[in-house]
């Protein structure tokens, strides 16, 4: 039997809702795991920010803080506005977002592979994603993940639609804008696109087109800070600079096999063997420039996380999936390709699923009232910070000492506790890591602007007077820094005094340190 080629753009094909279906619906049961997690440390900073943003209007950067883009904390900010804030209305976001992104991995798939083939990278994208746990879910690249692929649905057809190829180029901008207000180094898939644009010798018209979606989104978020004293250069610092001058310092080893990775690589390497092989110069040029795109961007920023090489996971999916597709189709019964097709995903989910959740869930069902909130305890990833349990303990305190819309201070390198009071916060200061960082990242002098953050928080500490100043006395640390949650604190210049003179200490709960300020 002659193995299958990869068909061209142009090749028209039948629609193929049953199978599209039949993905959707499977890969729907088999994220609807992710659903049993709570937040982890990076959801917990963006929920955070979100929740500023939606309570109070609280700009990023502005009334909260991080070194990120803040495309992440608009999807938490929809997320809030849909389901409100907690664990469950995040993760019931992000199940929903994975499976329309089932749903348009699969589109994209059928431009190359067969139905069968597609259903098997979309399975298999559903599984990976399941299996990554606190590593992908709700991590921004999957976000960005998702924007790229839109924008890879909006160019595919653009060739095909004479009369529309503005439209086209205006979405393929679009999306690819929105992947970079998620992440900056994703501006390589936004210059692939060009290229991509270019080579298909569309008009000016088009080209332009596409650029102005690329910078429409960045352009909509500054607009609001040119309204704010100093707000583009707190924008400025905060995700260029901080960056540049003292987080480029951390570097994170290269780990390309963990988390079933490394069989989607081996077959993924033969399936582009193929692909290439059997395809058009066109075809070639796009999947070079996004394999390309999606390996420089970590490699720019000298850290390989899990959720990093998201894109190119994917990518790596459907040229997999191929491979699958060529060598179970050699078999002459169809039943017996959909049987080995369907064994091999097994094989993958008995690996790399996670069935431990699912049995931690039944099991709580037979013991507590509440069996989701007992799998959020039982499963929280900073057990050294006392658990959900323990923060509800101070949020009841809090809540009867003290009036709904008066602000507290949570001062912690990790911010699950301040989104959860729900409350006005003291500082913007969403995390401790900047004003902390000349402790936590050894051999890195403070900027100036730096110094300017420290005394801002005491100020702003002295100028809000928040009834309660909370601490956690844990000796966890932030992810390769070398000052734990509770050493930290007294890095920060005059946080000890300011306690001394200010605050008396009134309850501890479980480890948290709750001050009272001094009337």
């Amino acid at each position: 039997m002659n193995s299958p080629s990869i068909p061209v753009f142009n090749e028209r094909r039948r629609p193929d809702r049953r199978s599209c279906a039949f993905a959707v619906v499977a890969a729907t049961i088999i994220l609807s795991v992710t659903l049993l997690f709570p937040l982890g440390f990076d959801n917990d900073v963006y929920e955070s920010m979100a929740w500023t943003l939606y309570a109070y209007h609280g700009l990023p950067y502005i009334a909260s803080w991080d070194m990120n883009f803040p495309g992440i904390v608009f999807v938490h900010w929809a997320s809030i506005a849909l389901f409100g804030a907690s664990d469950f209305g995040f993760r019931l976001f992000d199940f929903l977002v994975h499976i329309a992104m089932a749903a348009f991995f699969y589109r994209v798939l059928r431009h190359w592979l067969s139905p069968r083939a597609a259903i098997f990278g979309t399975l298999l994208f559903a599984l990976y994603y399941a299996g990554g746990e606190w590593g992908l879910y709700g991590q921004r690249d999957t976000y960005a993940s998702f924007f790229l692929l839109g924008a890879l649905a909006w160019f595919l057809p653009l060739r095909d639609h004479e009369k529309r190829v503005d439209v086209y180029g205006f979405a393929t901008g679009l999306f690819c804008g929105a992947a970079l207000l998620v992440r900056p180094t994703y501006v390589f898939f936004g210059v692939s696109f060009l290229v991509l644009l270019w080579s298909a010798a569309r008009s000016p018209r088009t080209i332009m087109l596409y650029l102005g979606g690329c910078i429409l989104p960045l352009a909509a978020f500054l607009v609001p800070y040119a309204f704010v004293p100093n707000g583009i250069a707190q924008v400025y610092d905060s995700v260029v600079r901080f960056n540049l001058d003292v987080y480029s310092f951390v570097q994170v080893p290269v780990n390309l096999w963990s988390n079933g990775r490394a069989p989607i690589y081996l077959f993924a390497l033969a399936g582009a063997g193929f692909a290439l092989r059997n395809s058009s110069r066109r075809e070639v040029l796009l999947f070079l420039l996004l394999a390309a795109s999606a390996i420089l961007s970590p490699i720019i920023m000298g850290k390989y996380f899990l959720y990093h090489f998201d894109p190119f996971v994917l990518l790596a999916i459907g040229f997999a999936a191929y491979t699958f597709d060529i060598v179970i189709g050699r078999r002459s019964v169809i039943w017996i390709q959909n049987v080995v097709a369907g064994g091999a995903l097994l094989l993958f989910a008995y690996f790399y699923y996670p069935r431990h959740m699912i049995k931690l869930f039944w099991g709580k069902m037979a013991t507590s009232s509440a069996p989701l909130e007992a799998t959020y305890e039982a499963s929280y990833p900073q057990p050294q910070l006392y658990g959900l349990r323990a923060q509800q303990e101070v949020i009841n305190f809090v809540n009867r000492n003290l009036m709904a819309d008066k602000p507290v201070e949570y001062v912690s390198l990790f911010p699950s506790l301040r989104w959860r009071l729900a409350r006005p916060e003291a500082t913007r200061f969403t995390t401790v890591l900047p004003i902390a960082s000349s402790t936590i990242f050894d051999n890195v002098p403070s900027p100036g602007f730096i110094i300017d953050w420290q005394r801002e928080f005491s100020d702003s500490i002295q100028q809000e007077r928040p009834t309660f100043l909370i601490t956690s006395n844990t000796n966890v640390s932030w992810p390769f820094a070398h000052a734990t949650a509770d050493s930290a604190l007294h890095s920060i210049p005059g946080f000890d005094r300011m306690i001394a003179e200010r605050y008396r200490l009134d309850t501890v709960i479980q480890g948290f340190s709750i001050y009272r300020l001094r009337t």
